[in-house]
């Protein structure tokens, strides 16, 4: 066994020692999660859900809420019927992920059943553990979140990395469920 194994939770971590105590880590409430050095507040952290990441902060919700996806982007979100793999690593306490990942919360409402999206949460330091990525998927260095990974499935199920946006939108006035759209768009093109 490991000397620490860690269990990622809902709202937080906690370590597992050889003996099976659970030990609090720095920087922790006393049986509480993992909290931001800056806002003290609890970190999400690991694989996690929508439903956990709506259920963390207030403003994932708030911002979900403000969401309008059109006709359009529903309907091109829908249409896609390759095999994808959509990993979103963010940060529970970044405002760029507070803002832009309620879009793909949004798409993912109304799921394809060819996209299958993972979340990832990572810390102020992006550090991720590989374990963590989906199985097939290559681990990626997060320099900026939210990151979003795009893997193709090939034949015999391996995943190959195809494209990414990065913290932003890339085009002025685009929003990150048109940016996340074209980015599957352009690689069903490139897989035909």
């Amino acid at each position: 066994m490991k000397a620490a194994l860690l269990a990622f939770g809902t709202l937080g971590l906690m370590a597992q020692q050889p003996s099976g105590a659970l030990v609090t880590p720095p920087g922790t409430l006393p049986g509480g999660p993992l909290l931001d050095a800056r806002d003290q507040q609890a970190l999400l952290l690991g694989a996690t859900t929508a439903k956990a990441i709506l259920a963390h902060r207030a403003i994932f919700r708030e911002n979900l809420a403000k969401v309008r996806l059109t006709a359009g982007v529903k309907a091109r979100w829908k249409v896609v019927r390759l095999p994808f793999t959509l990993v979103a690593v963010f940060g529970s306490w970044c405002g760029d992920s507070h803002y832009q990942l309620p879009d793909l919360l949004a798409l993912e409402a109304d799921p394809n059943p060819f996209i299958e999206v993972h979340y990832l949460g990572v810390n102020r330091d992006k550090a991720l553990d590989a374990a963590l990525w989906p199985k097939g998927c290559a681990p990626q260095t997060v320099q900026r979140v939210p990151t979003f990974y795009l893997y193709a499935t090939q034949p015999g199920g391996a995943q190959k990395l195809v494209g990414t946006v990065v913290e932003n939108p890339p085009r002025a006035g685009q929003t990150m469920a048109e940016a996340l759209v074209e980015l599957v768009e352009a690689a069903s093109a490139k897989s035909l």
